[in-house]
């Protein structure tokens, strides 16, 4: 059930917490550092693991040291690839360095010849969270069909939102299509939802 009473209402949250988090991002310059010690080990289980992660657009926290800090633990790196219509994401292998195309959307992809990945952990982008796991994007619904259908084939898979603290809510609103995160990693630190480990 949605916590709105109307789309409108959710698109005023979405455009409030946009201009919240471009504040945030001027008075915290060096979180996508910080991320880099944040990130909790309990989730680094086994070597090798998949790990997508995202290329920064807007205000969203620059993921790259954390990312270089995962691969130098062993990590696959993966970043996310735009489908067609509603499709899922899909994934392919990536390295701090790496050429990138722009695909429609303006968001930069790893190159078609790119080796496709299945990640076993999310790193994603959001506008707001809560203590539930609940997450605000950008209303297009590609993470949540691309977690549900991860999860469908593993339900280990584990999502991980990346955020500064004060984009959290003490609730965020909610459809059917939507997908919880198990964790939040912040400026501050990483905060479990669900206890969930790949």
């Amino acid at each position: 059930m949605s916590f709105f009473n109307s789309s409108n209402e959710k698109a005023d949250l979405r455009a409030r917490m946009k201009r919240k988090r471009v504040t945030l991002q001027s008075l915290y310059p060096r979180s996508g550092t910080q991320l880099s010690a944040r990130f909790p080990a309990e989730l680094l289980t086994r070597p090798g693991l998949a790990i997508s992660g995202y290329i920064p657009i807007q205000s969203e926290i620059d993921p790259t040291a954390l990312m270089e800090k995962l691969k130098s633990r062993g990590a696959q790196l993966c970043l996310p690839v735009m489908g067609k219509d509603n499709a899922p994401l899909s994934f392919r292998a990536w390295s701090p360095g790496d050429e990138l195309n722009i695909c429609d959307f303006d968001v930069e992809e790893p190159l078609p010849t790119a080796k496709p990945m299945t990640p076993d952990i999310v790193l994603l982008p959001l506008l707001a969270f809560d203590k539930k796991g609940r997450r605000l994007g950008y209303g297009g619904g590609f993470f949540d069909r691309t977690l549900k259908a991860l999860r469908n084939a593993d339900p280990h898979v584990c999502a991980v939102g990346i955020g500064y603290a004060a984009q959290q809510l003490p609730k965020v609103p909610t459809d059917g299509g939507d997908q919880s995160l198990d964790w939040v990693l912040t400026e501050t630190g990483a905060i479990s939802m669900t206890g969930k480990t790949p």
